[in-house]
């Protein structure tokens, strides 16, 4: 018994230890926490940042061919059977016209060599070193798309939550508030004052709140999952969203709406950096036609021999070594260079009409945008004003029923025009949100929020 009471005793505190412990386990997270922890995580980030990487060692691959290629050589040839050549016999005593069999080279033969070669004159190289370090900054201009995106997709995910939880929060005050009806009508009714299809009634209405909140909790739970998933977050990890779909957070949106600026969009930074390697790639190949120059030095040190065994003896190996100057100069290629430079002016061409089409589309994406938070704004001011009717026809309707003057009926309608009122204020106010977020993204500025 005493154990009991002991148990007893220490057991609200180890209620409070293990609810503390359940909220320090769940994760607060606002949408800027929200959006950076994507973009330090997501794969598509990651990746794009790999490709970074590659792009580095592409030039380190191009600075390496203008930089001392130095190889060795080495060679140990058993000459099975001795080329034997054709020469005059005359060379030997013969009678003119006639050919002696000889052969020329001895059965062993040995040698090794080092040879140095070094670039002194290459525009093509030049050219091409300059396009690898161009493509650096193109794959970072990726990066940044990708993170563009990822921000996009997480804030509009997390307003979207939100929506669902306040829209959740309407009808649970709205279960709370038929519940207190269906007491008071279920006390008329026991009381002989009532009917008992209004307790039906308002017990068929809360049932139906029930359920609405019930697949609302499952729809919730399954955009956390997907904002998880999004932000490469343990799906397993507890989230508490904070900012409410109410707050103002898009200041910035007034000042891009008046002065539009689509030069910080990433998707228009790359075609622009497009744009510039394809004219490179040009100039690259026009500076093909450009000879080259190079230098170049070898060493090598030769053994020949009849018997194998004569190869430590020092008379049989002789040296050689020369240095030299190499001019390359293209005559002709069968138009290959050509071809290759009237392909790259075709890109550029491309290139300049998708440059142009992508301006155009993020312009109609941004007055779409636009449109649309006016559109949504207006409503929300339509909104506001039907609201507070639907509240106080509500009101009215609640003190009539208690008074006995007004039906059940009465008191259902108002209630279902206040609560789809309520729902429709939140999703104008969520839609609001999601056009500030397009509007910001077109412009290249949703990403600026959290750098």
């Amino acid at each position: 018994m005493k154990k009991t009471k002991i148990y007893l005793k220490w057991l609200p505190f180890a209620l409070l230890l293990l609810l503390g412990q359940l909220l320090h386990a769940q994760q607060p997270i606002d949408l800027k926490t929200a959006m950076k922890y994507a973009v330090a995580n997501h794969a598509s980030v990651k990746k794009a940042q790999l490709e970074i990487a590659k792009g580095n060692e592409l030039v380190r691959e191009s600075l390496s061919s203008g930089l001392p290629q130095v190889n060795a050589n080495a060679n140990f040839i058993n000459n099975i059977e001795v080329q034997t050549s054709f020469v005059p016999a005359e060379f030997f005593g013969g009678q003119p016209g006639e050919f002696a069999q000889v052969q020329f080279g001895t059965k062993w033969n040995a040698g090794a060599g080092i040879q140095l070669d070094q670039m002194v004159f290459n525009k093509t190289w030049l050219l091409g070193v300059r396009a690898s370090r161009e493509l650096t900054d193109f794959y970072k201009l990726v990066l940044e798309k990708s993170k563009d995106q990822v921000v996009n997709e997480v804030a509009k995910l997390y307003y979207q939550i939100q929506l669902s939880r306040t829209q959740r929060g309407l009808l649970d005050a709205n279960i709370q508030q038929i519940k207190g009806l269906l007491t008071v009508t279920r006390k008329q009714y026991e009381n002989g004052f009532g009917k008992k299809i209004d307790v039906d009634r308002l017990q068929v209405q809360q049932s139906n709140l029930e359920t609405q909140v019930m697949n609302l909790n499952l729809q919730i739970a399954q955009a956390e999952q997907a904002l998880k998933f999004t932000m490469n977050m343990p799906l397993e990890t507890s989230i508490v969203l904070t900012d409410t779909i109410s707050e103002k957070m898009f200041d910035e949106v007034g000042v891009i709406m008046a002065q539009p600026n689509y030069t910080l969009k990433p998707d228009l930074l790359i075609l622009k950096k497009q744009e510039q390697l394809y004219q490179l790639d040009v100039e690259r190949w026009k500076a093909s036609y450009f000879p080259t120059l190079s230098i170049y030095g070898a060493y090598n040190y030769l053994w020949q021999s009849n018997k194998l065994n004569e190869l430590g003896n020092g008379n049989f190996w002789t040296d050689f070594s020369q240095v030299g100057l190499r001019v390359n100069v293209p005559i002709f290629d069968g138009f290959f260079k050509n071809s290759k430079i009237q392909t790259a002016n075709l890109n550029l061409q491309q290139t300049n009409l998708d440059y142009g089409l992508a301006k155009l589309g993020l312009q109609l994406s941004n007055e779409a945008a636009i449109s649309a938070l006016k559109t949504n704004q207006n409503t929300l001011e339509s909104i506001v004003a039907i609201r507070k009717v639907a509240e106080e026809v509500y009101r009215v309707s609640q003190s009539r029923y208690k008074e006995g003057l007004a039906p059940i009926t009465e008191l259902l309608d108002a209630e279902t025009s206040l609560r789809q009122t309520q729902s429709n204020y939140i999703t104008t106010l969520a839609q609001i949100k999601l056009a500030e977020i397009d509007i910001l993204s077109t412009n290249g500025m949703l990403l600026r929020m959290i750098e």
